[in-house]
């Protein structure tokens, strides 16, 4: 899992779904707190990042 930030221009270009689904997948995510979204960069929150690294 990258700890890094990622764009939505970065996740089209690596997805191959559509981007009104992307768009739709990353708002709920967000409404979810499994994702923020600060300015135009996703990533995920720290307390989810550490539980997957303890869980892996």
């Amino acid at each position: 899992m990258k700890n890094q930030p990622i764009s939505l221009a970065q996740l089209l270009e690596t997805t191959e779904i559509s981007p009104s689904d992307l768009l739709n997948t990353l708002q709920s995510l967000c409404r979810r707190s499994l994702i923020e979204k600060q300015e135009n960069l996703y990533s995920v929150p720290s307390v989810l990042r550490e539980y997957y690294i303890e869980s892996d």
